[in-house]
C-alpha cells in the first residue's frame, strides 16, 4: 500500500525462475540461495486508478477451502 501511495506498481512473480541463474548473478545472489518469487517495483506507463477489488468475504475463507469468512 506504501508503493501505491507514492505512485509505484508491484506484482509478486515467479517469472524469474524460467532462467533463475542470469537473474541471481544480475541482482548479486550467492547460488547456495534458493528464491521463490521476486516483486518488481516501479512507476506504470499509462493510465493507473484505484484497483477495482471484491468484499473481503467474497474472496477469503476460515480454516478450510469453501468455509466463507463472515466478518
Amino acid at each position: 500500500m506504501a508503493a501505491r501511495a507514492l505512485g509505484l506498481g508491484t506484482t509478486l512473480t515467479t517469472s524469474h525462475l524460467q532462467d533463475e541463474t542470469a537473474v541471481k548473478l544480475i541482482l548479486g545472489i550467492p547460488d547456495e540461495v534458493a528464491t521463490y518469487c521476486i516483486i518488481p517495483v516501479g512507476y506504470p506507463i499509462g493510465r493507473w486508478g484505484e484497483a477495482v477489488r471484491k468484499p473481503v468475504d467474497q474472496v477469503t475463507y476460515r480454516d478450510t477451502w469453501g468455509n466463507r469468512f463472515e466478518a
